[in-house]
């Protein structure tokens, strides 16, 4: 299985943001960091189910469900984009990244981001089992005045360079082919950079087997219902085995692990019922929160089951409606360049985030994976079935990229339309 993302907020220049470039206020606390003071003894949290919630609202306002779309993206690709903008504001622009974040405060939000950072890298380094690449860029215009803060706290990320040149855009372009395997190549344009003065980067590639793989004979041209009236042949990949399962009724919908070799990196499965008008898929999106997908991965217990999986391929690129769905999430002034506060970047340079991209591809396949909501409960059985139960994928359904040790959700998407499967996708 292969999961690609690339992804890049862009800061154009302005002159306009001087309610807060001529704070001389501001310009003093520029002198220093607010990682001067922290205690390098405490012990650092790598529990991200508390960004969840940032994860599942971005994907409820950022994806038209409600439509025979399919999808897929990153949140934690863009979470770790705009933690980069997090550590540079302040003010208003500081408290409605903290928020939709879902982090406490920028001392203990850095110390997590990099003990996950060395954490991922540790498990690529010492395990064959999968592949996980996570990088992050911070590219600033040589013209602009840093806050030498950013050394200290971005020391790995900074670069600092003519962001006009017409060879930076291959230039960053190279580093997301680099730690995406060759597979995203243009993430920016010349254009796209013309006129910016930082642009804030993140790209990930994760490779991994399925622990119990699908045989290739065993695959076969089944019918996927999109609806009621869409109905198309695909490849349905089929094995039968002792798999964790659970039917959550505060979803409503059947759950299904499918482990990774290693098990520290699963895919959740999310399948509603059938429901005419596609009621079912809807409705279970309108319960998803943390909480509920909490619960409902707690509850999975092993059993014996036979999987249907569609064998599928994805692409997906977000525009600047992903400004739009931040936007809608509380994340106002940081697109705003009246109003964003930027000034831990640079106190002299007005900075705002004026475009923003987002490139993700996965592909599953028998070996693994390459990158009016109703208010009514469905009631499932609770009781072990007698015999093997199925868990049959043969309409709508969602699946999540879980990192089962930081309960961290990687990836996620929806496969809804096999006729739209495998082609490029701009929402």
């Amino acid at each position: 299985m292969k999961l690609l993302i690339g992804f890049a907020l862009v800061a154009m220049a302005s002159a306009a943001n001087v309610s807060v470039a001529t704070n001389k206020a501001t310009k003093l606390q520029q002198q220093s960091c607010f990682y001067d003071n922290a205690s390098m003894s405490d012990t650092v949290s790598t529990d991200l189910s508390g960004i969840a919630d940032f994860s599942l609202s971005l994907f409820k306002v950022l994806f038209p469900y409600n439509e025979a779309e399919n999808f897929f993206f990153s949140p934690y690709s863009i979470w770790s984009a705009l933690a980069l903008a997090y550590f540079g504001s302040q003010g208003s622009t500081e408290k409605q990244l903290r928020q939709a974040l879902g982090v406490k405060d920028k001392v203990d939000t850095l110390r997590k981001w990099r003990e996950l950072e060395f954490l991922y890298k540790m498990r690529s380094l010492n395990k064959s089992d999968y592949t996980l690449n996570l990088a992050n860029r911070a590219y600033f215009d040589k013209a602009v005045k840093l806050n030498p803060c950013l050394e200290k706290v971005l020391s790995s990320e900074l670069v600092v360079a003519d962001l006009s040149d017409a060879s930076m855009a291959s230039q960053i372009n190279k580093w997301v082919s680099d730690t995406t395997k060759g597979h995203i190549k243009d993430l920016v344009t010349s254009g796209d950079l013309s006129n910016s003065n930082m642009v804030l980067a993140n790209a990930a590639f994760f490779k991994g087997t399925w622990l119990y793989q699908f045989k290739k004979d065993k695959t076969l041209k089944r019918l996927f219902y999109t609806n009621d009236t869409d109905i198309a042949f695909v490849d349905m990949m089929v094995q039968k085995g002792n798999f964790r399962h659970t039917k959550s009724e505060e979803l409503g919908a059947h759950v299904l692990e499918l482990p990774y070799t290693g098990e520290s990196i699963s895919m959740i499965i999310l399948l509603p019922p059938f429901i005419s008008g596609d009621k079912g898929f809807d409705a279970m999106v309108g319960r998803l929160n943390s909480t509920t997908l909490g619960n409902a991965i707690a509850d999975l217990w092993r059993n014996e089951v036979e999987v249907s999986l569609p064998k599928f391929s994805l692409e997906q690129s977000v525009g600047d409606e992903l400004m739009d769905a931040l936007t809608k999430m509380g994340v106002t002034d940081l697109f705003d360049r009246s109003l964003a506060n930027l000034t831990d970047f640079s106190a002299d340079e007005p900075l705002s985030v004026g475009k923003s991209i987002h490139k993700a591809f996965v592909e599953v396949s028998e070996e693994g994976t390459e990158a009016a909501a109703a208010t009514a409960l469905i009631s499932f059985r609770s009781a072990r079935p007698a015999g093997p139960s199925k868990f049959e994928c043969n309409h709508p359904f969602l699946f999540i990229i879980h990192d089962n040790v930081t309960k961290n959700i990687l990836f996620m998407g929806a496969y809804k339309s096999p006729k739209k499967a495998g082609k490029s996708k701009k929402v």
